[in-house]
Formats: structure tokens, C-alpha cells, sequence
């Protein structure tokens, strides 16, 4: 018997190969873990920081998700690429220390947010932006404060994210055809989208912890339009015979919608209520494939 029980105690007693091999299994786990951690830190960081790959994290995750593609051709996204440069270089060379602004494009829209020392320079920068033949229409939401402040943004960078990354997995919503910025916990939401998937957003955005107000600056498109956009953008978001910086042309034999002629460019699916018969036969000079020059900012009065 006791040669009996001194080979059961042996035996639980780990040996150092057992030993070693539960340490390395214990590693295994905990390096699996991190590796998570650090693939779920970097999504969260680049959603927060780099808008131009936002689109790629959202078609990566899917789930609930519209619409994969950007809705705007090509040729659009790089005008509101370009603009959103341009404004955003001229203002922090004129006016470093006097204002912080955050310019936002989209649709050829800019939004612009932040804050500026005093009146007369809001009307300036508003006045700068008007000015460039690009810029369809400006969201002045500027804010006048005695010394603006630089250092009180992570915030609202993290406010940004959360918003993004539920609009991601919310059924319903085109994430990708949506842009979000937030100032002081107030959320302004940009797109192409149906009045419906405008609401899902509101409503998906103000249940994010952190969101004190949703702003709507979309551009409103009807289903036909969406239905248009959509297979335009599943197509390499490109249709044939595209003018530079102006709207797509159309993609099927079916009228489509047509903006009013006005001084400054139509935006894409804007003003449906005067649709009008388009050619069937698109032109067949081929894309732009890089990005639009533009001209450079005109100077303040």
C-alpha cells in the first residue's frame, strides 16, 4: 500500500516537462488575449483618426450594414478631399492661435466647426470659404470664444468614434455614406442618404454615451436616387463619361434626377423635386482616375 500511495503522490506532483508545458500554454492564452486587444485598440484608433479609412473598416465589418460603398463617384470624393486640404491648410497658415477650426466636406458641403476669437473673424473665414468654386454650400457653426481652445478635443474624438462604430452595425444605415464630427459633445452628421436611413442615424447617434446633441446637415435623396447611387458606386463608383467635379452620369436607361442649374455645381441626387429626362447614351471620354487639381484659395477682403 504505501508503495501504492507513493506512486499516486508522484504522479500528481508536476514534473518539469508538465510544468514547462502548462507555462507555455498559459503564454499561448495570454498572448492570444493581447493580440486582441491590440487588433480592437487599432480599429477604435484609426475610426477616431483616420476618416479617409473609416469605409474600409466599416466594409470589414458588415454586419447590419446598407450600403458598402461610398455613394459619391470618385470624382467627388476627391473635390471634397481636395477642399477639405485646401481650407484646412489656409486657415492654419492665416489664422494660427486666433481660431481652431475643423472643416468637414462632403457632397461638396463643408461644415465648419471649432472657435474663433471674435465675430468679425467668423464672417471672414465664412466669407474665404464662399469664395471657393468648389465649395457648394457652407454650415457656418463656428463658435466665438474670448481664447479658443486647442487641448480639450479627445473628447470629442472619442465621442466620434463610438458614434462611427455604431452606425457600422446598425441595420439600415449607410455608414459609409455618412461622415461624422463632434464639437463639445454635439454631433453633426453629413451624407447621401433617404430621409429614413437620416432618422436611423439620428436616432442610432443620440443613444451614444457622450452625445449631448445630433445636428442633421444630410443631403436627402429618394429611393430612386439610392437605388441609382448604389449600383453607381457597386460599379467602382465611377460612371462612364464622368465631368470632373460635377455630378455622375447616369448609369441605366432610366431618367434620372437632375439638379437645377445654378452658378455654383450641382450635388449629387439634390433637388428631386424637378427630376428631367437625362440622355440613355453616357459620353465616352473615360474617368478621372486621380485626384483633381483645384485652384488655390482666394484671398480674404
Amino acid at each position: 500500500m504505501k508503495t501504492s500511495l507513493f506512486s499516486r503522490d508522484a504522479l500528481a506532483e508536476p514534473t518539469p516537462v508538465r510544468a514547462s508545458a502548462q507555462a507555455a500554454r498559459r503564454g499561448s492564452r495570454l498572448a492570444a488575449v493581447a493580440r486582441a486587444t491590440a487588433t480592437a485598440t487599432l480599429m477604435l484608433t484609426a475610426a477616431t483618426q483616420l476618416s479617409g479609412c473609416f469605409p474600409v473598416i466599416a466594409g470589414a465589418m458588415g454586419a447590419g450594414v446598407m450600403s458598402a460603398t461610398d455613394r459619391r463617384p470618385t470624382s467627388i470624393q476627391a473635390v471634397d478631399r481636395g477642399l477639405q486640404l485646401e481650407i484646412e491648410n489656409t486657415l492654419a497658415t492665416r489664422y494660427s492661435g486666433a481660431a481652431r477650426v475643423n472643416v468637414t466636406v462632403f457632397n461638396k458641403k463643408v461644415l465648419l466647426t471649432g472657435e474663433v476669437k471674435d465675430t468679425n473673424l467668423r464672417q471672414q473665414i465664412e466669407q474665404y470659404v464662399r469664395g471657393l468654386p468648389n465649395a457648394r454650400e457652407v454650415i457656418n457653426e463656428l463658435e466665438v470664444v474670448s481664447s479658443p481652445s486647442f487641448a480639450a478635443q479627445s473628447q470629442d474624438a472619442f465621442v466620434t468614434s463610438k458614434v462611427k462604430t455604431m452606425l457600422m452595425t446598425a441595420e439600415g444605415v449607410p455608414s459609409n455614406s455618412t461622415k461624422v464630427t463632434t464639437e463639445r459633445g454635439v454631433v453633426y452628421l453629413m451624407g447621401l442618404v433617404t430621409r429614413p436611413e437620416g432618422d436611423r442615424a439620428t436616432e442610432t447617434a443620440r443613444n451614444v454615451g457622450g452625445v449631448s446633441k445630433v445636428v442633421k446637415v444630410f443631403d436627402y435623396i429618394d429611393e430612386t436616387e439610392r437605388a441609382r447611387l448604389d449600383a453607381a458606386a457597386s460599379s467602382q463608383n465611377a460612371a462612364p463619361g464622368e465631368p470632373v467635379g460635377g455630378t455622375p452620369a447616369p448609369v441605366q436607361s432610366t431618367p434620372a434626377t437632375a439638379a437645377p442649374t445654378t452658378s455654383a455645381p450641382a450635388p449629387v441626387g439634390t433637388d428631386l423635386s424637378s427630376p428631367a429626362t437625362v440622355p440613355t447614351t453616357a459620353p465616352t471620354t473615360a474617368p478621372v482616375p486621380g485626384p483633381v487639381g483645384l485652384p488655390p484659395g482666394r484671398n480674404l477682403p
